[in-house]
């Protein structure tokens, strides 16, 4: 685990100079350490690459954000090709 903090993560998630290899890494840490929020906003975020904001979308789905990625579909649905994936993530996690 890093030592960045959740803002330094989005950040480097925004940054379209930094390798993808990184970008995604911060993604993945948000995720570990159960940043629902910081992922929520990064796949709300439309001036991101769309496999970042799927990226984000795929790490709400776990237990401890599980209420987040509802959000995400029943509160404030998303628009668009991910509103679609929101709603099957969210049927997997229900399931479990």
């Amino acid at each position: 685990m890093s030592s960045r903090t959740p803002e330094e993560c989005v950040d480097l998630a925004l940054d379209e100079g930094a390798t993808e290899e990184k970008r995604a890494g911060a993604i993945r840490e948000l995720r570990t350490a159960n940043e629902c929020d910081e992922l929520e906003a990064l796949v709300r975020t439309e001036r991101i690459d769309e496999r970042y904001r799927r990226q984000a979308l795929e790490e709400l789905a776990t237990p401890q954000c599980d209420s987040t990625l509802r959000e995400l579909v029943h509160d404030e649905p998303l628009e668009g090709p991910l509103k679609q994936e929101a709603e099957e993530l969210l049927a997997t996690v229900e399931d479990d």
